[in-house]
């Protein structure tokens, strides 16, 4: 299994060597972060576009069509609003997400650079060598390894996973950047708006939805929605951008501690169960998904209750 693990490695390595320039281009991170909350529409609405699919091929002018602008006027809004090219952001967000994929799964590279939008292995290997400075397989190995130890014990507190089957529905979401700890902010920052627009807080369900994780995206850069199920909604504010929550299977753990304790909870389902229980996380699905039992904005500093939903393959 090295042997072969090792020859992979060499003939990925050796894809680099047709142009070896690739090893040396600089890094794609943006040159400033994105805000912490997106209050543009139309970036907003391009980014949804570029994410709602990330296994298939969509043109800038597509995109800029999309939001009702010029291909230049657009791509100088995008940069200034985010600071990185629309190009970049498609290119840095996909690559994170097969790196995920690559430390998560046993997914063939192959299936993995096709969910990423790559049409063939070598283009994949030459991209994926540009942002992490190091091919496919060989980030596999070394991203595996270290993760953190499965725990001795359970590390949720008790809580158990739980497979089920959920129907389709549609979310409404503003985007939000920053790490976990800033999570509690970004939901009263969103309760405030949704007062701000007409929507009474007390009456909707909210939806938390990540789409990096902290092991592999840098913290001004990790993406998060904070949304409400729409059930039948009427939304004047373009902001508050529609997500389709997909149907499907799904596992789901109960989180009942302070939100500062949710990457246990993670661990729980990543460390601990998936490698028990032969299921496989879904490669191109949608981010994971925190279904709030209590409204966040109302329990900031103190204990949640909510349920981590994870998509399955």
């Amino acid at each position: 299994m090295a042997e072969d693990l090792n020859d992979q490695i060499s003939w990925e390595r050796n894809l680099l060597t047709r142009d070896p320039r690739i090893a040396h281009r600089p890094s794609s991170s943006p040159k400033r972060p994105p805000p912490t909350m997106l209050d543009d529409p139309r970036i907003a609405r391009a980014i949804r576009l570029i994410e709602r699919s990330p296994a298939e091929k969509i043109g800038l002018s597509d995109i800029a069509r999309h939001v009702g602008l010029s291909l230049f006027h657009f791509q100088r809004l995008f940069q200034a609003v985010m600071g990185e090219t629309p190009s970049a952001y498609m290119r840095r967000t996909r690559l994170d997400r097969a790196a995920m994929n690559l430390q998560m799964s046993r997914q063939p590279i192959t299936d993995v650079a096709l969910n990423a939008g790559y049409a063939s292995h070598e283009a994949f290997v030459r991209a994926f060598h540009r942002q992490f400075g190091a091919v496919p397989s060989q980030y596999r190995m070394v991203a595996q390894q270290a993760l953190p130890l499965k725990p001795a014990a359970p590390i949720a507190g008790g809580e158990v996973a739980r497979v089920e089957e959920r129907p389709a529905c549609t979310l409404r979401a503003v985007r939000f950047h920053g790490p976990y700890p800033a999570f509690e902010a970004h939901w009263t920052a969103f309760h405030g708006y949704l007062a701000s627009i007409g929507i009474d807080p007390a009456d909707v369900e909210a939806v938390g939805i990540t789409y990096d994780t902290p092991l592999i995206t840098p913290d001004a850069v990790f993406r998060h929605d904070c949304a409400i199920v729409d059930r039948g909604l009427t939304v004047a504010d373009e902001l508050l951008q529609p997500v389709a929550f997909r149907p499907g299977r799904y596992v789901r753990m109960r989180h009942r501690k302070p939100f500062r304790a949710i990457l246990q909870t993670y661990a729980a389902l990543s460390l601990d169960w998936l490698p028990r229980s032969g299921e496989t996380f879904l490669p191109d699905g949608n981010g994971g998904y925190k279904v709030y039992h209590k409204p966040p904005w109302t329990r900031v500093g103190q204990v949640h209750d909510l349920s981590v939903v994870l998509p399955l393959a």
